[in-house]
């Protein structure tokens, strides 16, 4: 994956799966979530993606499968316009 950690940042930001950066919270604030993302191996998947933020927030459905799915679509493109 080429995709780097402080763009995936912002697309985690961007998609604010747990509504913490509507809350105010720092443009960073999904930064662990990002790295979590970032050491799986291969083509991430939308369950890979969800269970990162079920495990981060102790919640299952802290991020939703349509939320996951823009994540990873996001990810392709910045990936592919390489």
């Amino acid at each position: 994956m080429a995709i780097t950690r402080d763009e995936l940042i912002k697309i985690l930001a961007q998609a604010d799966p747990v509504g913490l950066i509507a809350k105010g919270g720092p443009a960073d604030e999904y930064a662990a979530e990002a790295d979590a993302i970032l050491g799986l191996r291969g083509v991430v998947t939308l369950t890979e993606i969800t269970g990162v933020f079920a495990v981060a927030f102790s919640e299952p459905g802290a991020c939703t499968r349509e939320t996951a799915r823009w994540i990873a679509e996001e990810m392709a493109k910045l990936d592919g316009s390489r």
